[in-house]
């Protein structure tokens, strides 16, 4: 498989071995071992069309990783596409606000019921404001987590230990100092021991940020905990974060908050909302969105802002390909009134029904787990040779093993990849039977 796999991506490694004395990427050392140091290397691609890519040895690959869940109709999706265009041929200048962000904000506080949006460059870069407002309004300065979460790279959620007496996370990770995790508590996610702790520290806790259901984990969604979390936050002045970058625009149009009826003080999107293009979202109420700004205020009278605000800024936070890009998706979105994202998490869900049954005659420890068109496969040991086998067989997932399926993903698309999963499967049952006769 090495061998094959060297050769198929031969321009791909050839490239990765170029660059690396000068473009440090740390995708491109992933899962290193040694024994398998020829198998550690990111597919480079230059090309994409609905559900494919192609590498540049001009390989075809079906797509499982739509740009991290941010590809929701497919690769070169032309309606977006021709926005994009359009406004690259009008303006695509920063400094000025757009145009097009004030009836974004409108549009997407709308949608997701919430009262004011702000615009930012990236998930983590939500995730950020959104602790930094909480902060700044409930006057409190702790923040609850959950492990298995993935919140981006901000470095007071970068870390998978805790201190067993204090639960204060703890540091795990080069660079990131035990100072800037003294704020942060980690507890596992759908605990008693949380619930129990927020409520006991209720006066220091300035907000807890959850996954609603975990991108690493989409099996688990513990929607009694959420409804009672809400209520021990609501109750104690704590600010409860919904960190829907992944979630968001992919399982409804209104999130995990539609979804599940539970509705969070802030919401940060990303990905889907943003067409392909980078964007960040911090939506909610105005307590807490007004530390943005200082509040609501007219012009002709004496009115002036209320509230004392922190402070943020970013030179492509409005970008008007950005912007243009997301009111074309909502545009979409609100044409098919939820049906297209119904129909999209229904077919998922038939998919890995189909392969969960395969897997349990053929190859009993590999399973599939799902939350509407995210899923992951479950890979046990020796198991995780799956994804260079895919890769050899035409099916691409990244290193970090998420999948989702796009509109672009039709019921021939998934026919076809079905097969190239099972194939996949017999070849790793074959090389394993090879090596036990060995």
């Amino acid at each position: 498989m090495i061998n094959k796999l060297s050769q198929k991506n031969s321009l791909s490694k050839k490239h990765t071995q170029s660059y690396r004395q000068y473009f440090a990427l740390n995708r491109n050392v992933a899962g290193f071992n040694t024994q398998k140091k020829e198998l550690i290397y990111t597919l480079v691609s230059d090309k994409s069309d609905g559900a494919f890519i192609w590498d540049i040895d001009n390989n075809k690959y079906i797509d499982l990783t739509m740009g991290f869940g941010s590809v929701l109709f497919g690769h070169n999706y032309m309606p977006i596409r021709k926005e994009i265009e359009a406004q690259l041929a009008k303006s695509w200048s920063v400094g000025p606000i757009s145009p097009l962000a004030g009836k974004l904000a409108e549009k997407i506080a709308t949608t997701t019921k919430t009262e004011r949006v702000a615009f930012f460059n990236s998930g983590t870069e939500a995730v950020m404001v959104a602790i930094r407002i909480a902060k700044a309004i409930t006057k409190k300065k702790y923040v609850v987590f959950f492990k298995g979460a993935y919140h981006g790279t901000f470095d007071s959620l970068l870390a998978i230990k805790k201190n067993s007496q204090t639960n204060i996370a703890i540091e795990s990770i080069p660079g990131i100092t035990q100072s800037i995790l003294n704020e942060s508590y980690l507890f596992e996610y759908g605990s008693k021991e949380s619930l129990n702790f927020i409520r006991k520290n209720k006066d220091k806790i300035a907000a807890v940020l959850v996954e609603p259901v975990q991108s690493r984990n989409p099996s688990f969604q513990p929607i009694s905990y959420l409804k009672e979390l809400r209520n021990v936050t609501e109750q104690n002045d704590i600010a409860l974060i919904f960190d829907e970058v992944i979630t968001g625009f992919r399982i409804n149009i209104g999130g995990c908050q539609k979804h599940f009826n539970i509705w969070a003080d802030i919401v940060t999107y990303g990905k889907v909302i943003g067409g392909g293009l980078p964007i960040g979202i911090v939506a909610g109420k105005s307590k807490f969105l007004d530390a943005l700004d200082g509040g609501s205020w007219q012009y002709g009278d004496y009115s002036f802002p209320q509230v004392k605000s922190t402070f943020v800024a970013g030179t492509f936070c409005h970008h008007p390909l950005a912007m243009v890009a997301s009111l074309k998706t909502l545009e979409i979105l609100d044409s098919y009134n939820g049906k297209m994202l119904q129909e999209l998490n229904n077919k998922t869900a038939k998919f890995c029904l189909r392969m969960n049954a395969y897997f349990k005659e053929y190859c009993p420890k590999l399973s599939i787990v799902h939350f509407g068109s995210l899923f992951r496969f479950v890979t046990p040991g020796r198991y995780k040779e799956l994804y260079s086998q895919l890769l050899l067989n035409g099916v691409y997932v990244w290193e970090g093993r998420n999948c989702f399926f796009s509109e672009a993903h039709t019921e021939e698309v998934i026919a076809s990849l079905e097969e190239k999963i099972k194939l996949s499967c017999r070849q790793l049952i074959e090389r394993s039977i090879s090596k036990t006769k060995i």
